[in-house]
Parts: C-alpha cells; structure tokens; sequence
C-alpha cells in the first residue's frame, strides 16, 4: 500500500506542475501579445495600462495583473514540485506522507474551490485528477497504517 500511496501522491503533483507551465506561457507580458490569457478586448489591455491600483500609482493595472498570472503560476509549479520532493523516494515518503499527503490534499481543495469560482473547465478538471490523487494517497496511508 506505501508504494501505491506514493504513486498516487505523485501523480497529484503532474497536473499542477503542467497547468503551471502552461499558464505562464500563456500570459502575456505586453499588450500587443495575442496568448492564451490576453484580454480579448484589445482596448481593455491599453486601459489596464492608463489605470493604477489604488494601493499605490507605483504600477498600473496592466503589470500587476501579469505579475499575478506569473505569481499564480510559480506557485502552482512550486507545490507540484514540493510534492515530487516529498515523493522522490520511498525513505522521503515514507518519514512525511502522514503530513504531506493531507496537506497537499488541502491545497488542492482550495485551488479547486477557486477553480470551480473564477476559472474555466481544464484547470477545473486537471486539479479534480490532483484532489483524486492526493486523496486516495492519503486513504491508502490511513488503512495502511491500521
């Protein structure tokens, strides 16, 4: 059971690492670019660059909406990459699955909330195979350790 346990916990970590990549490569950095999460308005990106946050007028509206988008996917990255360190080998696994695997189901809990709140249907459902995954990693660890 540890083995598939870990299997599975590392299989949770692939839609989060690919999802990640792909998002920053579909960010644009300017607004003439034509990527995935460019606004389909090109007016709207010209006046994201014209309107400052009200937290400060130390950038516009355009730069901190791509600085999101490539925060949100270096973290997304981040944790799949905490996760594959967790399970790169049975020693690793094995001495923090009891808190790594609820953790990590936990966090993809809320990137699914999110998901199912802000975002489109393949996040969605590449982060459901990751909250699948994490789950039945955890569960194999709870009757394994009965």
């Amino acid at each position: 059971m540890p083995e598939l346990s870990r299997y599975l916990f590392l299989l949770g970590a692939v839609p989060f690492i690919v999802l990640g990549a792909l998002h920053a490569w579909h960010t644009p950095t300017r607004t003439t670019d034509r990527k995935g999460l460019s606004p389909r308005d090109q007016s709207l990106a010209e006046a994201m660059t014209r309107s400052a946050p009200r937290l400060t007028d130390r950038t516009d509206i355009w730069r901190a909406w791509v600085g999101f988008n490539f925060s949100h996917s270096l973290g997304a990255v981040l944790f799949g990459l905490f996760v594959v360190m967790i399970g790169r080998s049975d020693a690793s696994y094995a001495a923090q699955a009891a808190l790594a695997a609820p953790l990590a189901l936990l966090v993809s809990l809320c990137y699914l909330v999110l998901g199912f709140k802000y975002w489109f249907r393949t996040p969605i459902m590449g982060i459901g195979v990751s909250v699948s995954c994490f789950a039945a990693a955890w569960i194999c660890i709870v009757l394994g350790a009965t």
